[in-house]
């Protein structure tokens, strides 16, 4: 009799057993999928944001959008001024995208990420790609994504922006020479002669370029560049690009 009772007892407690671990499981996956469904919900019920374009200058490349700054939006009416002129002042016009260009780099708290790289737009259409990896590799490489508009980072507005100078100059355009693979024949584009100094470069002189040294502030002071020259050359048509930029004043003397 006492040998039944040992079985039953053992029984139910093996029972109790698997039933407690069934109620642990439960409670273990219903938990997982609580926060799992709440994890879900916070990358699928965010929206993105939705940058819109409010005006663009055509024939220019040149637009603004409502992320940008009040001090930018400010400057590109000033520059459509000076372009809706008869006849275009290229030295102002070569001063205000040296200064739309400085405005838009270092306001980094109007970008959506480290790929959003500003003033690109002013820049010369050959030499823009390398701009953007420099910027992206080195100024913008810590910059957090804003994609849900949830970016809780500090970064700096420029505030108030002051050209002090602005000469012109000569400048020499340098670039690689172009090997052709199947006859490797070497050759240069359009504009442009193999360097006397140095064989697999080519290079092309600009007898007039502008030199813009420049200096800024900004809304919360956090230890970035605040000065700096910018050389300013005719690209097509009557466009006037940025070719070089030096966080420093009178890098080009």
């Amino acid at each position: 009799m006492s040998k039944k009772l040992r079985k039953i007892k053992t029984k139910k407690s093996n029972k109790a057993k698997i039933i407690i671990i069934v109620l642990i499981v439960l409670v273990l996956l219903g938990t997982g999928g609580y926060f799992g469904y709440r994890y879900y919900l916070s990358l699928h019920g965010k929206k993105k944001i939705d940058v819109k374009v409010l005006d663009t200058i055509d024939n220019y490349g040149y637009s603004i959008s409502d992320r940008d700054s009040e001090l930018f939006k400010k400057e590109y009416e000033a520059l459509k001024k000076i372009l809706n002129k008869e006849e275009i002042d290229e030295k102002g016009y070569a001063e205000q995208v040296a200064k739309l260009f400085i405005i838009d780099l270092y306001t980094l708290s109007s970008k959506v990420n480290k790929y959003d790289v500003g003033g690109r737009e002013f820049f010369y259409n050959t030499k823009v790609d390398m701009y953007d990896l420099k910027v992206m590799d080195t100024l913008y490489s810590n910059v957090q994504d804003d994609t849900y508009g949830d970016r809780k980072q500090d970064l700096p507005t420029v505030k108030a922006i002051e050209v002090k100078d602005t000469n012109e100059d000569v400048y020499t355009f340098i670039e690689d020479i172009t090997v052709d693979e199947t006859t490797n024949a070497r050759s240069c584009r359009e504009g442009f002669v193999v360097s006397k100094t140095a064989s697999n470069k080519c290079v092309k002189d600009v007898d007039k370029v502008y030199v813009v040294n420049m200096v800024w502030t900004y809304e919360n002071d956090m230890g970035y560049d605040n000065e700096g020259s910018v050389v300013v050359a005719k690209e097509d048509g009557n466009r006037w690009s940025i070719v070089e930029y030096q966080p420093k004043l009178d890098a080009f003397k």
